[in-house]
This record gives structure tokens, C-alpha cells and sequence, in this order.
């Protein structure tokens, strides 16, 4: 009865922190493994022999569920807030920056999350055909660039108004993750690949 309270309080904890959520997209993925190529940043793109595609899909997900939530606003003041939950960013999700469905197209891009990874989709939604990126910025090199650039008074701001750090922030700076992981494969509507 305790454990059953302590799940209750918790859930009831998060949804006044983040507002009532509802699911916008819920997409089954599924990756193929031979297509997986692998970018680090001081020796280019890895030989297909020297990538360990068994160690990827485990640690990403080569079978995949993405889903999109909304959070409501506590007031009207705030912007909603969409999230990314998949195999990765599991728990509460990662803040999306860029969520865009339109007649053909989805595309899904989140903020560089706290453990320095962000991830983007674009998947067309007529074939299912997704093109995957997920990229790992937790290098030392990063936090030198990072530091470079708020050290320089003529640059813009890095971060946004809540402090999160976009991949259009990252490109118009010329930021090289650490290693760059592309995945090729399909996701269709609901669950069930």
C-alpha cells in the first residue's frame, strides 16, 4: 500500500510540474543496422568494419517507439512544452526545439540535453523512409568552444531564454560534435513496426 501511495504522490508531483500532458505522436521505428554509418570528429567517417553496429542498436535502439508529448503551460504566460521519450531519453523525455508535422513531412530536432546529446528526425511520412542523427557533444572541446563564444561580446546569445542550447545555434557556430551516429531505416503512425 506504501509503494502504491508513493507512485500516486509522484504522479501527482509531475503533472502539476509540467502541467497536463498529452500524447501528440506515437511512432514505431525500425532501423537497419547496415546502414548505420559513424562521424567522430578528429577521424572523419569509420571504416564499415570498425563500427560495432550490435553495440549501437543496443545502446540507441534499432527498434525503436518515439513519442511526442505535449505539457500544458501552468499559465498562460509559458509556451507549451513538447517532449521526446524513445529508448535513449526515456524517463521524462528531452524538450523538443524543432517539432514540425506538415501533409508529407515530420521533422523533430530536441534541445542538447543535460548529458550532451541531441537527436533529430525527418521522416517522411508517405514511405515511412526516417533519417536519424544523434549527436554526442561530451568532449572537452565542446566546452572550450562553448566557452569561446560567451567570452566574445559581439556574438549572440548561445543559449535560449531557458537556457537550452539548439542544433541551429550549433550549426550557425560551426560546433563539431564528438561523434556523429546516422541511422537510415523507416517509422510509420502507432505501434507495431
Amino acid at each position: 500500500m506504501k509503494n502504491f501511495l508513493l507512485i500516486l504522490l509522484c504522479l501527482t508531483f509531475s503533472n502539476t510540474v509540467h502541467g497536463k500532458s498529452a500524447k501528440i505522436l506515437n511512432l514505431s521505428c525500425k532501423y537497419d543496422p547496415n546502414l548505420i554509418k559513424v562521424k567522430n570528429k578528429d577521424t572523419g567517417f569509420l571504416e564499415d568494419e570498425k563500427i560495432d553496429r550490435a553495440r549501437i542498436c543496443r545502446s540507441f535502439g534499432c527498434k525503436d517507439i518515439v513519442q511526442i508529448r505535449k505539457y500544458d503551460a501552468p499559465t498562460s504566460e509559458n509556451d507549451d512544452e513538447y517532449r521526446l521519450s524513445n529508448s535513449w531519453f526515456n524517463h521524462q523525455g528531452i524538450l523538443l526545439d524543432d517539432f514540425i508535422i506538415t501533409e508529407n513531412n515530420i521533422t523533430i530536432s530536441t534541445f542538447v540535453s543535460q548529458a550532451f546529446f541531441l537527436e533529430s528526425y525527418q521522416i517522411n511520412k508517405n514511405t515511412g523512409t526516417t533519417k536519424r542523427i544523434f549527436y554526442r557533444f561530451d568532449n572537452a572541446d565542446f566546452f572550450n568552444d562553448i566557452s569561446n563564444i560567451e567570452e566574445n561580446s559581439s556574438s549572440p546569445p548561445i543559449y535560449n531564454k531557458n537556457g537550452k542550447l539548439s542544433l541551429n545555434t550549433i550549426k550557425f557556430y560551426s560546433i563539431e560534435p564528438w561523434e556523429t551516429f546516422y541511422f537510415e531505416g523507416k517509422c510509420f503512425e502507432g505501434t507495431g513496426v
